[in-house]
C-alpha cells in the first residue's frame, strides 16, 4: 500500500508585480527546503539563486521563465512563499547608526510590496542617438552571480547596468543588444559622458525593489533609527 502525499497541492494565490498576473502556490516542503540549506552551505550566490528558483518552479502553477521575470517578481514570489511555509513575521537584526548595537524588528512579510515606478524608458543621449531601457530579468541576476543588494558596488553595478540595455536607436537603425556582444555594450557604456552616464544611472536608481522603511529606537543609546530594508537578503532571517 502506498503512503499518501500531504501538503501536495496549491492552497494559495499571489500577484507577479511586473505582469499582474496572478499565480497559485503551495508552501515548499522539506525537501525543497533541503535543497536551499545545502546550496546556502556552499556560500556560493549563483548556487543560491537557482535553488531559489528550482523552489519556485516545484511550488507554484506557473510557467516561470527566468529569462522574462524580473529580479523583483522572483525576490517577491519567494517572500510570499516563504511566509506560507516558514511563518509571516520575519526577525530581522539591525545595527543602530550611531551607537552599534545591535536591535531587532519584526517585519511581516506579507506586507511586502514592490511600488512599480513610473519611468520613461527611453532615454536621449545625443540628437540622433537614445537608447530604450529594461529591468534586469532573473537570468541577468543569475549571470553576473551577485544578489540584487551588491548594485551598490561600482563593478556589480557596471555589471548589471549592461543588461538594462534593450535597444540603441540612431536615425536609421534600431540596434539589438541582445545580438550584441556584451563587451561591445560595455564599450558603449564607458564611452558616455557624465552627463549622459547620469541619465542611465537615474533609471538603475528607480529598479523596483522589495523594500521596508523602519523606525527603531536603540536599546542600548535610546537613539530613534530611521532606515530602509532593501533586497532580498535582508528578509530572509
Amino acid at each position: 500500500m502506498a503512503l499518501p502525499k500531504i501538503n501536495s497541492s496549491p492552497k494559495y494565490e499571489m500577484t507577479i508585480p511586473s505582469t499582474g498576473e496572478k499565480v497559485k502556490f503551495r508552501p515548499f516542503l522539506i525537501k525543497e527546503e533541503k535543497n536551499m540549506l545545502i546550496a546556502s552551505e556552499t556560500g556560493e550566490t549563483k548556487n543560491i539563486l537557482n535553488s531559489l528558483l528550482d523552489t519556485l518552479k516545484a511550488c507554484i502553477e506557473y510557467d516561470i521563465d527566468e529569462t522574462k521575470l524580473k529580479t523583483f517578481d522572483i525576490e517577491y514570489m519567494f517572500l510570499q512563499l516563504r511566509a506560507k511555509s516558514v511563518g509571516e513575521t520575519a526577525k530581522i537584526g539591525v545595527k543602530c547608526e550611531k551607537c552599534e548595537t545591535p536591535n531587532e524588528i519584526e517585519v511581516n512579510i506579507e506586507d511586502l510590496q514592490v511600488a512599480m515606478p513610473e519611468v520613461n524608458n527611453v532615454i536621449e543621449l545625443t540628437d540622433d542617438i537614445k537608447v530604450e531601457m529594461d529591468f534586469p530579468t532573473f537570468e541577468n541576476l543569475v549571470n553576473t552571480g551577485m544578489d540584487t543588494d551588491a548594485v551598490s558596488n561600482t563593478e556589480q553595478l557596471f555589471k548589471m547596468m549592461v543588461f538594462c540595455f534593450k535597444t540603441v536607436i540612431t536615425e536609421n537603425e534600431k540596434i539589438n543588444l541582445q545580438e550584441v556582444n556584451i563587451k561591445e555594450t560595455e564599450e558603449f557604456i564607458e564611452s558616455m559622458d557624465s552627463k549622459q552616464f547620469a541619465k542611465i544611472k537615474e533609471f538603475i536608481d528607480v529598479l523596483p525593489r522589495l523594500k521596508h522603511d523602519y523606525e527603531i529606537e536603540c536599546k542600548s543609546c535610546g537613539h530613534v533609527n530611521k532606515n530602509t530594508l532593501e533586497g532580498l537578503s535582508n528578509f530572509l532571517s
